[in-house]
């Protein structure tokens, strides 16, 4: 019989093996304090050097231990000598409940953290991977969705990599024990009111009475499921790459040319290169009809996560919620100004170089859009109301009601930093004003 110490060292060594296959890339690990990530950040700084790894922990605050978590956290990664990198949030429940938002609040940090090229490691494991199979199957997904969760995946900017998914909870806390680390354990973990909580303490522990092995019979078969011939009969990552836009949208141009199940297999491989929660079934077929299959003047929408998928020529968007625009900032020179709702915004004075706003206009302030607006742009010989521009410019409708707005007394002089009035252009050598936008969505 093996002994344990030696199950326990052999497989720290495989982990260690597999994840030096990353050797070249930067490595970042979702860092909870749990059992599974903390072994995991320990593996990672063993396999390729703590000054390699960056350890990412996600304050939700749902906790009242939160604080003491994140400082829990940053002690480990202290001692272990590799980087650590927090981010504190605020957890808003919508439609699909607290466990996907506080999900969504997770992958979209991560996004913006783990820097373009590098790879992010997870501690998902068996028990997760079970339970994740269970959900999707009681939620109503299809077969693209009983694949449950991918060891390796792409991102929009990263690599996702999930090394102990073919280990069990019970397996990972020995290893963790033998190791002798320290981790947390989350009294929320044990609240049944969540649906993965009540799966994994009243549900599974059931089936493993009646049938101890089921773990590893229901990983045999995700790992055999397939989509239906129709939904594999293309390239599905080719496909997705051929359509997904510079902004993360997904073109819409001859669908006529793909099967509904095909169509069906885009949209979810699509809003996971994004990011976005797995969906069902049901809400896929739903964004198909509701959304891809409005007519063209309309401007449909379905919630996923903590936004909305929505329509805009010919393409598909998921659009994240944010707060209505705050009243504007006063007026800055040279400094950047936070504009909630909008992002931030600044006036700087720049040499004669390219377009720019004469210096000598009076009353200078921002505003957000009221209607009635009008603009001569630079290159245009009439004046045209900002709502037609708009249009013209294919700003997306649900940005224009968020585009910073630059008055002169009562004139309209610029539209953030999309256009300029002609008729308050600086001429010649003399030096100019600049307006510098960063949207909301990207001003964190």
């Amino acid at each position: 019989m093996v002994d344990n110490t030696d199950w326990a060292t052999t497989v720290q060594q495989d982990l260690c093996r597999d994840l030096r296959q990353f050797t070249p890339l930067p490595v970042y690990v979702g860092y909870s304090g749990g059992v599974d990530s903390s072994l995991l950040l320990r593996l990672a700084c063993d396999a390729l050097g703590a000054d390699r790894v960056t350890a990412i922990h996600i304050n939700h605050g749902l906790s009242p231990q939160a604080a003491q978590w994140q400082d829990f956290c940053q002690r480990q990664a202290d001692d272990l000598g590799c980087q650590f990198r927090s981010y504190v949030g605020t957890v808003t429940a919508t439609g699909s409940g607290i466990e996907a938002a506080a999900r969504d609040l997770r992958y979209q940090q991560f996004g913006r953290l783990v820097a373009d090229g590098g790879l992010l490691l997870l501690g998902h494991h068996l028990d997760d991977q079970i339970e994740t199979f269970f959900l999707r199957l009681m939620r109503g997904t299809g077969l693209h969705g009983l694949k449950a969760m991918a060891r390796l995946s792409r991102r929009e900017t990263y690599q996702l990599y999930r090394p102990l998914l073919d280990l069990s909870r019970e397996q990972i806390e020995s290893l963790a024990a033998q190791l002798q680390l320290q981790w947390i354990e989350d009294d929320s973990n044990d609240q049944t009111l969540f649906d993965r909580n009540y799966l994994r303490h009243t549900v599974l522990p059931l089936l493993e009475a009646r049938w101890p092995t089921y773990r590893h019979r229901v990983h045999h078969l995700i790992g055999l499921i397939e989509p239906p011939q129709s939904a594999v009969a293309f390239d599905l990552d080719r496909e997705l790459q051929h359509r997904l836009s510079h902004d993360n949208g997904l073109k819409l141009v001859q669908l006529d040319a793909l099967a509904p199940a095909q169509l069906l297999s885009l949209l979810h491989a699509w809003l996971l290169a994004i990011g976005q929660q797995v969906p069902s079934t049901t809400r896929l077929q739903e964004i198909v009809a509701a959304v891809i299959g409005a007519q063209a003047d309309a401007m449909p929408e379905v919630r996923l996560g903590q936004g909305t998928v929505r329509r805009h020529g010919l393409a598909l968007y998921w659009v994240a919620d944010r707060a209505e625009p705050g009243a504007p900032p006063a007026l800055a020179v040279d400094v950047s100004s936070d504009w909630p709702g909008v992002g931030r915004v600044r006036l700087d004075r720049v040499a004669a170089d390219g377009d720019r706003l004469r210096l000598d206009l009076p009353d200078l302030h921002w505003r957000i859009r009221a209607g009635g607006e009008e603009l001569r742009p630079v290159g245009r010989g009439k004046r045209r109301d900002l709502k037609r521009l708009l249009q013209e410019y294919r700003v997306k409708p649900w940005e224009r009601a968020r585009l910073p707005l630059l008055f002169s007394a009562n004139e309209l002089v610029a539209v953030a930093d999309l256009l300029l009035s002609a008729d308050h252009l600086a001429s010649g050598d003399e030096p100019g004003w600049q307006v510098i936008w960063q949207n909301s969505e990207n001003a964190d």
